[in-house]
């Protein structure tokens, strides 16, 4: 017998290790666990980097900024509202006679689409259709071998999942399996691309993944998002980094689906301008037609088409009912053929002849007859076609058969950089309808769920290194705990992820629904409150050996940016007892802020984690409920706070013993007072208002009280900056929760002042070593009551990024309804910066990057107001004016110098876009905003051929705007808290994101530790002056992540963890570059 050498038997050991482990990643994916890193791959680069490296903007063969505004938006065939005519029937027939050739292929894809809400709840839905339809769909599918279907909605699954049994489980895996069941996109919802900021929409995505993943094995390769209202550049960017390289769009503008027809440009590679080629982008498909009913799919023809939607049930009676015509011997060639023609004109809008076909519609196949009906029925059609000599196949399919048909007929597509922004369709009548209403709609629910985002990532964040911290401790009592915290954690997410549904977000769906939708995001914002004080205070102990549930600290603000003072805890300070003040800032870079409580004493002082005391300013609260005036009771505090990256810190508040230079209040109907000792009361003084800071001075117009001048007083340059509140008369039955559409008069819209001079009730400013503001509050008398308009203007005196920006909040309430009906609201800066004759204005895609927007003049003002979520700027040589916002909204340059930003709507009636009523439920909001007046650099080298992107500073300012510190009071008595904790080793360079670092799902107390962690590095424009991040533009080295007493291996993956993908530098991102990371903590 022979020996193997032992060198030999130890390559042959390494080699089925191997194997093993390649095995085991793959049936990983399958099953749905974590990817288990491959610690090899964690390879840090020692190199330097660049800060502001220029970013080449490279072109497409589509550019919608630049074709947008040469299309023909009159045409001549609007008043049909279908495209089709003479030019495309003569193709149609040239093509035809070319199909020996190019046969025809047409994929029937049959799908039902099941709005998360809408006009009824999601349980509404669920209830009544979508539990049917998706047991009609496993039961029919298994009966009927050769239909096929796709499902979205992951949300919808997992309710369908949680109740099915295990027969019914089983097959619908056999039907993943078999590829006739298509999950497509996989997302929690059908995301809305205009509203939703960058962490939701990522979020949402990643949390269908995980359920497609774990629960049913799928990993989605297409997309299938036709019913967002306008498609943003954003949205594709995230299928590519999933690994989602096919996706289908469908509302996009009448002119552009014709533009696309005519130019045979329907399939197309939709690529970000910072991408040389198309080869990373995915291959996108525009439906040619209006929408995805059956009306509308099977060609240019919809009275033809709705003659083949084939359903057909008892006591229903409706257009498709009274077309119904079932195919029998005796009709079955004429059907055919006429249906052939339709699909053959399709066809001839694509170079490549394949056709998709969409066979449904809102909630179809609840009953099984109907799956019976629309099989039985196409099936003998198919039949007819495949066996004759028409040059054609028809079969059913799903996304995934037809971009395979596609790609094997074609390898080269055009590209596309830009969006899909204003979506418009036809009004009945034959003139625009453009759908920028929803930009708008509902703000308070917008920005609810911005909080909630914002509050959730920094949970996920707490949570994932608390949990890796309890595996790793010798107590079995915190890992046990936050184990049974992991449910409440996923439900927050799912209701954060729920409200990112094309008809909530965009405040579309009927009252009492979005009243739901409301409650849903308020119970998500109180699990992660709860979650957030139990989590800091067990970070913050000196020993992690127990953790505290019962609430162990007490927010500041329940909803961290002071929506309302009614909603503080108010800190009831004595002599001679101090309390701890838990500040946490959930940015991976160091942060310099000012703190706020409130508190029953006037007299304070505050002290940071070293004891040192720190500037504070005291004012009386403002309450204007009621009748307005300055409360004594209770007293805002201000302070200043620095911490490090991702960090926690305790400061400590107690009576006063020190002098200090007392806060000025001045106030209309103030009597001069020195009563306090913190502040001093004093009237206004008559003339013009003046703020002043190191950086700037606001002059204000002595009457209106509204900001009209800035000086930069580093560089001398004063600018006009002149605000204004105004609005626009909404017009009956056009503009509703969709749509915009305003009163003209010669063709200029009619404008409505929301107040006057007479309705200043009371006029404050308060000026400390904070910061010093203005505050105006007006009151006007409606026919349902008083609306009220309160406006703060604020300027920082620190040394940091918040002195070099003017900082606005209008909290606006317009009262009950009927006051101010049928008017939109806006806020207007009219300025000197000579934004050129194209009124250019740069707004962000869903917080990804900024897109260039040019007016279109035959929009109209409709048509011309864009959706931003995050940042807009107009610029011209020698300046740029940005103004970041914290929820989302709609934005215009009217003319030269202008910017406008909605504010919100109060619409009376429908707009005929299916919700059935008006906008009535308008209620006071807090808008807040962040305005920059920024000099052009003397170092400037700006190139007009590099990316659009904010400044530096504006972007630590939108973090900061987006993310504000959580601060706590701490409750329980002899807290043994150290006075600091960074949760991370060094700061992340300034162009660098943590964009969420989120725990899977935790098996048991034995196994590590899971997480994903995503990175994603900016390309700030460094053409801009500031004083206060020249750090930002260091080279700096490439950022080595480690998490403060854990240890962790990172495995580089897809966007949300689906594949596993190979980085030669761990970290080491290239300008706009986003990346995933599998961390293992051990």
């Amino acid at each position: 017998m022979s020996v193997i050498p032992r060198k030999l038997l130890l390559l042959i050991l390494v080699s089925l290790v191997c194997v093993l482990f390649i095995l085991m990643y793959g049936a990983q994916l399958q099953r749905g666990d974590e990817i288990i890193p491959n610690t090899e791959t964690s390879t840090q680069s020692p190199q330097k980097q660049e800060t502001c490296p220029s970013l080449r903007s490279y072109p497409a063969d589509i550019e919608t900024s630049n074709v947008f505004p040469t299309l023909d938006l009159t045409p001549s065939w609007m008043s049909r509202r279908e495209f089709w005519g003479n030019e495309y029937e003569d193709r149609y027939v040239r093509r035809k006679s070319m199909w020996a050739h190019l046969p025809l292929r047409v994929i029937v894809m049959p799908h039902s689409h099941n709005d998360p809400g809408w006009l009824k709840t999601v349980e509404g839905y669920f209830a009544l259709s979508t539990k049917s339809i998706l047991t009609n769909i496993v039961n029919k599918l298994t009966e009927h071998k050769n239909m096929t279907f796709i499902w979205s909605e992951a949300s919808y699954m997992f309710m369908w999942w949680e109740g099915a049994d295990t027969e019914a489980r089983n097959k619908l895996r056999v039907l993943l399996d078999s590829g006739r069941l298509e999950i497509t996109t996989g997302g929690w919802v059908m995301t809305d691309e205009a509203n939703v900021d960058f962490f939701s929409m990522v979020d949402q995505l990643v949390e269908g993944h995980e359920f497609m993943r774990r629960e049913l094995g799928v990993v989605p390769s297409s997309s299938w998002s036709v019913d967002s209202f306008g498609h943003g550049g954003a949205f594709p960017h995230l299928l590519a980094k999933s690994e989602i390289n096919n996706m289908v769009i469908m509302r996009i503008h009448y002119a552009w689906k014709e533009w696309l027809a005519r130019h045979q440009n329907g399939d197309f590679l939709w690529k970000q301008s910072w991408e040389k080629d198309g080869n990373s982008a995915p291959l996108c498909h525009n439906f040619p037609y209006d929408i995805y009913s059956i009306k509308h799919s099977c060609g240019p023809n919809p009275q033809t088409c709705l003659g083949f939607d084939f359903r057909h049930l008892d006591g229903e009676y409706n257009e498709f009912t009274a077309h119904y015509s079932p195919i029998n011997q005796g009709n079955l060639k004429e059907r055919a053929e006429l249906l052939l023609e339709q699909y053959g004109r399709t066809g001839s809008l694509l170079p490549h002849n394949v056709v998709l076909v969409p066979l449904g519609d809102d909630f179809r196949y609840s009953n099984e007859l109907e799956f019976d009906q629309q099989y039985s029925n196409y099936i003998k059609i198919m039949e007819h076609i495949n066996s004759g000599k028409y040059n054609a196949h028809i079969s059913f399919g799903t996304l995934k058969d037809y971009f395979s048909e596609v790609r094997s007929r074609m390898n080269e597509f055009p590209t596309l950089t830009g969006d899909f922004h204003v979506y418009s369709d036809i009004f009945s009548e034959g003139r625009p309808a453009y759908w920028s209403g929803y930009y708008f709609t509902r703000p308070y629910t917008k920005l609810l769920s911005r909080q909630v985002s914002s509050k959730l990532r920094g949970v996920e964040i707490l949570y994932s290194i608390a949990m890796g911290m309890a595996r790793r401790s010798d107590f079995d009592l915190p890992l046990s705990a936050l184990v049974s915290m992991y449910k409440n954690l996923v439900s927050a997410r799912r209701s954060l992820a729920l409200f990112q549904h094309h008809d909530a977000i965009t405040g579309t769906s009927k009252g009492f629904v979005m009243d739901d939708y409301e409650q849903k995001l308020d119970n998500a914002l109180e699990v992660v409150n709860g979650m957030e004080v139990v989590l800091v205070h067990y970070l913050i102990q000196e020993r992690q050996q127990e953790i505290i549930l019962n609430r162990p600290l007490l927010h500041t603000n329940r909803r961290n940016k002071g929506e309302n003072w009614q909603e503080e805890t108010v800190l009831h300070i004595s002599s001679a007892k101090e309390h701890k003040i838990v500040l946490f800032n959930s940015l991976a870079h160091p942060v310099y802020r000012a703190g706020h409580l409130q508190t029953n004493n006037a007299n304070l002082c505050v002290y940071n984690e070293e004891q040192d005391l720190v500037d504070s300013q005291i004012s009386p609260v403002f309450n204007i409920t009621g009748k307005p005036s300055l409360s004594f009771q209770s007293f805002n505090v201000w302070f200043g706070v620095e911490l490090e990256a991702l960090s926690i810190a305790v400061y400590t508040v107690k009576e006063c013993t020190e002098a200090r230079k007392p806060t000025k209040v001045y106030c209309k109907k103030c009597r001069n007072s020195e009563k306090y000792g913190s502040f001093h009361l004093k009237s206004i003084p008559d003339g013009a208002i003046q703020l002043e800071n190191q950086i700037y001075k606001l002059l204000f117009d002595p009457e209106s009280r509204l900001l009209n001048n800035v000086t930069n007083k580093v560089n001398g340059v004063s600018k006009q900056i002149n605000l204004d509140f105004s609005s626009y008369t909404s017009q009956f039955y056009r503009s509703g929760a969709y749509l915009f559409a305003v009163e003209m008069i010669n063709g200029v819209p009619t404008e409505t002042k929301l107040f006057s001079l007479n309705n200043i009730v009371e006029t404050i400013i308060v000026s400390g070593p904070i910061f010093s503001e203005l505050k105006v509050l007006w009151q006007v008398t409606g026919v349902g009551g008083i609306a009220t308009f309160l406006h703060t203007v604020r300027l920082y005196h620190d040394t940091g990024p918040l002195s070099e920006a003017i900082h606005i909040e209008n909290q606006f309430d317009f009262g009950p309804s009927p006051n101010f009906r049928d008017t939109e609201f806006f806020m207007r800066f009219e300025t000197d910066v000579k934004n050129g004759e194209e009124n250019l204005i740069f707004t962000d895609q869903a917080g990804l990057g900024m897109v260039r927007r040019v007016n279109a003049e035959q929009a109209g003002l409709e048509g011309n107001y864009f959706p931003v979520t995050e940042s807009v700027y107009i610029e011209d040589d020698e300046s740029r004016l940005t103004l970041l916002i914290d929820h989302a909204s709609g934005v215009s340059s009217r003319g030269e110098g202008l910017l406008e930003i909605m504010v919100d709507k109060r619409t009376m009636n429908d707009d005929a876009r299916g919700m059935g009523e008006g906008v009535l439920d308008s209620r006071r909001t807090l808008h807040r905003y962040t305005l920059l007046m920024e000099p052009i650099s003397p170092k400037s080298e700006k190139n007009s051929e590099t990316i659009p992107f904010l400044s530096p500073l504006a972007l630590r300012l939108s973090r900061y705007l987006e993310h504000p510190l959580t601060s706590f009071i701490g409750i329980e008595k002899n807290q043994k808290l150290v006075n600091k904790r960074g949760l991370i080793n060094s700061a992340l360079p300034c162009d660098y994101d943590l964009v969420n670092l989120r725990t899977w799902s935790p098996k048991d107390a034995s196994n590590p530790s899971h997480a994903l962690l995503i990175l994603r590095r900016l390309a700030p424009d460094c053409s801009w002056s500031s004083l206060t991040v020249s750090d930002c533009l260091d080279p700096t080295s490439v950022p080595d992540i480690k998490f403060s007493n854990v240890s962790a291996f990172f495995q580089p993956t897809s966007l949300t963890g689906n594949h596993r993908v190979s980085q030669p530098y761990i970290f080491k991102l290239s300008p706009m570059e986003i990346s995933s990371y599998n961390v293992t903590f051990t």
